[in-house]
């Protein structure tokens, strides 16, 4: 066999095994964090394929419910039309990694198991690399670039191309301010705007003023004051919460001082959790001071997340699918690309909120 044919062979090895390995990569991508393998292991409408794009992902938004009226026989019962129904709109954002194998590392490993086992090697690398962008994006928005930049799109330094909006943006700290998501305004609609609490504050958040956090006890409150404003209407609880690791560790210390087990954790998600209404928290390195705002940590948050109302659209075609190897005209190598395009979706904030300002240091 010539040499021409055993590379042709090689490359198409090459990249066979990648598309084999393409499910895989999907289910490790979706334990980049609690929120993504959550949306992504939803029964429906969380991790959703979609063939026509578009100019932007849209999603739904029902702003206004149909009010029910009794009567009695013969009552005349009086037709009352209502819009109620809307859109928002959110960015596609493409991703990509690069699998490259040089001419030398090809010769090295020139049985077909060892070029696999070099191959799955870098994927792996490619698989991490992706898996630590993406919750970068998701939770710390630009604030990977600059560090107060958290409720801004991630804008690549390379090419300054956007990716999806950060939690930061969706679950705002300051809901009420100026401001527009998935391309509708805020404060001009109310209905639109997220639960939050201001733990630092003698009086700020949703609902009724409360008292500033002091206290394992006033914590414990102030979590359960969130939660409960974001059940109000229907759609039920937040099922998730992520905090950063401080708050994390605070809570599990309110628990046992509490003399509640602070060791209960839910076995549906592979990550370390204790339980709140029988929902995980889980902490998360990546999350950032919702109250500052930064990726420098100065005060805790927590979010509080209804999935329900999450969604990830994606294109059926760039589902983390790998390129085929080309090789460059000035390098000894050869070079796939894996490619996701995709968006994240809100379809009602009214359900999610944000704790912020949070004393970790609070010890009784």
């Amino acid at each position: 066999m010539s040499q021409t044919s055993l590379t042709l062979n090689y490359d198409a090895l090459l990249s066979t095994t990648l598309f084999n390995y393409q499910k895989e990569m999907t289910d490790q991508i979706s334990t980049a964090n609690a929120f993504l393998f959550t949306l992504m292991n939803k029964e429906e409408n969380g991790y959703v394929s979609e063939d026509n794009i578009g100019d932007r992902a849209q999603i739904p938004l029902e702003y206004e419910l149909q009010d029910a009226d009794t009567y009695a026989g013969y009552d005349t019962i009086t037709p009352t039309p209502i819009d109620g129904v809307t859109s928002a709109f959110y960015p596609w954002c493409q991703m990509a990694n690069t699998i490259m194998i040089s001419g030398l590392e090809e010769k090295k490993n020139s049985s077909e198991a060892r070029l696999i086992n070099l191959l799955e090697t870098k994927t792996k690398q490619a698989t991490g690399g992706f898996q630590t962008k993406f919750n970068k994006v998701l939770l710390q928005g630009n604030g990977v670039n600059v560090a107060a930049q958290v409720t801004s799109n991630y804008v690549s330094p390379d090419n300054g191309s956007s990716g999806f909006d950060p939690i930061a943006k969706g679950i705002s700290f300051t809901p009420t301010s100026a401001g527009t998501v998935g391309g509708v305004d805020q404060v001009v609609n109310p209905w639109w705007q997220n639960k939050y609490y201001d733990m630092s504050s003698a009086a700020a958040g949703s609902g009724s003023p409360t008292p500033q956090v002091t206290t394992f006890t006033g914590f414990l409150k102030a979590l359960r004051h969130l939660r409960n404003e974001c059940s109000k209407g229907i759609g039920g609880p937040p099922n998730l919460f992520i905090a950063n690791q401080g708050v994390y560790e605070l809570y599990e210390a309110a628990l046992a001082s509490a003399h509640r087990n602070p060791s209960y954790q839910t076995a549906d998600i592979p990550f370390d959790n204790v339980a709140f209404y029988g929902k995980p928290i889980v902490w998360d390195e990546f999350m950032i001071d919702a109250k500052t705002p930064s990726t420098a940590i100065t005060y805790g948050t927590i979010y509080m997340i209804n999935t329900k109302y999450w969604q990830i659209k994606y294109h059926s075609g760039t589902n983390f699918v790998a390129s085929p190897f080309q090789k460059p005209v000035n390098q000894d190598a050869k070079a796939a690309m894996i490619l996701w395009l995709g968006a994240l979706l809100n379809s009602n904030r009214r359900k999610q909120g944000v704790g912020g300002g949070i004393d970790m240091a609070i010890a009784s």
